[in-house]
């Protein structure tokens, strides 16, 4: 098992993967810092612009280009959320349509920063040319440096400032220490106020409601992955939408022709035929 296995392997909301130093690094930081550099140095505007107006306009475009990213990429996670692509093709993939979903507010910002420039230097320059079939593979091109910077950034920073504490060097402890470090990632995940031992995971569309002892909370995560991740933990999969912890069973019962789990939290579970078998030791 390995922590970073989920945000390399597919691109969540990055508010579930990242810590809040992360965050700013990706949100503010990084566009920052190209706007910054392409400003400072006149890049396109030459000295017909002070440094100052320079840099606020390659600023703003940068994060615009920033916000168009951000969007094309939940898109493209959304629509591909059932596969697993490397995150490098997510991001770039999703800077595409990014680009082409902002594409017009954005060539319409560079023609109101190009018409800052005095006549005949670049206050004159047209709009760029609508999206269309035969013009993508040119505008790609043009913006290549961008989308390759937008895929960089959100690797780097993915990688390094991933919200999972990483559990490989746990599992050469033992499976006891193991355990604790997986729980500990998924806990990560919870409000304060709920961050407390796990009893139980619920699937709801895609998302998992995850029970504790304090309450319950969705958290925007694959129950199958979530069950994955808690192997080493003493818990089961009773339900194809339950996964509980054995120590958390109260009592099964059967109630009409089901069977059916009470937890430590008076939570009620149904249990499948097929997982049937796994409650050898359940209270009964």
């Amino acid at each position: 098992m390995t922590s970073n296995r989920n945000p390399l392997t597919r691109l969540p909301p990055w508010r579930d993967h990242l810590t809040s130093t992360g965050t700013l690094v990706f949100f503010i930081g990084a566009p920052l810092i190209v706007g910054l550099i392409l400003g400072w140095n006149r890049m396109g505007v030459g000295p017909h612009l002070s440094r100052t107006a320079s840099t606020l306009y390659w600023t703003g475009l940068a994060f615009a280009a920033w916000i168009a990213g951000t969007a094309g990429t939940l898109l493209v996670h959304a629509a591909l959320r059932r596969r697993r692509w490397p995150l490098w093709s997510l991001a770039f993939a999703g800077a595409i349509v990014g680009l082409i979903l902002f594409y017009w507010p954005i060539a319409l910002y560079r023609h109101f920063g190009l018409g800052l420039l005095p006549p005949g230097v670049g206050g004159l320059a047209p709009p760029l040319p609508w999206p269309t079939i035969d013009y993508l593979p040119q505008l790609i091109a043009n913006t290549l440096p961008g989308l390759v910077y937008w895929t960089a950034a959100t690797w780097t920073v993915s990688r390094v400032f991933a919200l999972q504490p990483a559990v490989g060097s746990a599992s050469s402890a033992g499976p006891a220490a193991t355990a604790v470090v997986a729980e500990a990632a998924l806990r990560a995940r919870l409000p304060a106020h709920l961050d407390a031992e796990v009893l139980a995971l619920k699937a709801e569309d895609h998302y998992v409601r995850v029970y504790t002892v304090k309450g319950d909370t969705l958290v925007h995560y694959r129950f199958r992955d979530a069950v994955r991740d808690l192997a080493s933990v003493d818990g089961l999969q009773v339900h194809r939408s339950f996964w509980v912890r054995r120590s958390a069973i109260v009592r099964r019962y059967s109630e009409g022709h089901g069977q059916f789990l009470r937890l430590a939290n008076d939570l009620r579970v149904p249990v499948s035929r097929s997982y049937l078998h796994s409650l050898r030791d359940a209270p009964a």
